[in-house]
């Protein structure tokens, strides 16, 4: 009960932003932060990614987790990539017996991590980006902490949506003036 009060807290919290002109990096830091306290995760991280490009946005919950979503980014490889291809949730309950992510994984073994579950950020057909959920023990998550984990995904897509539609506004209205 007090992990779904604590959820509920942050859907709250994130909803509150949905009105305010709060930084994309900040409420991406945000979340980062929050998912470790109600999700039974070690550390968390997202990326927001355009094909072709470098990522712009990167916000992690500590150094491990910046150093993880770097080496996806770097290696072209991992949860983070296929999910923001795919646009489906990719689950690695134990990465030392996974075999979809070789190069990623070796590194990320080597770096402490055991296992990641990762969640597209995702509107329509489009895909902005992932959000990572990491683990420094083996492990799966259940299916209501991954259903959860989703939302916020969820909420964090709508969060840089309307962002990004009050930025187009804002640079409209100064373009006019």
């Amino acid at each position: 009960m007090a992990q779904a009060t604590e959820m509920l807290t942050v859907f709250r919290d994130f909803a509150r932003t949905l009105t305010t002109d709060f930084p994309i990096q900040g409420i991406l830091d945000h979340l980062v932060e929050r998912i470790v306290t109600v999700l039974p995760v070690s550390a968390a991280g997202v990326t927001l990614i355009t094909s072709g490009q470098v990522p712009r946005y990167v916000a992690a919950s500590d150094e491990n987790a910046l150093l993880f979503e770097q080496l996806q980014t770097q290696l072209g490889q991992g949860p983070c990539v296929t999910a923001f291809e795919s646009g489906d949730a990719v689950r690695v309950p134990d990465l030392g017996i996974d075999d979809r992510f070789p190069h990623f994984a070796a590194a990320a073994i080597a770096g402490g991590l055991a296992a990641v579950f990762t969640f597209p950020l995702r509107h329509g057909d489009r895909q902005l980006g992932a959000l990572d959920l990491y683990r420094d023990s083996p492990g799966d998550l259940g299916d209501v902490d991954m259903d959860a984990a989703q939302i916020l995904a969820d909420v964090a897509t709508a969060y840089l949506l309307n962002a990004q539609s009050r930025s187009a506004a804002l640079s409209a209205s100064e373009h006019y003036r």
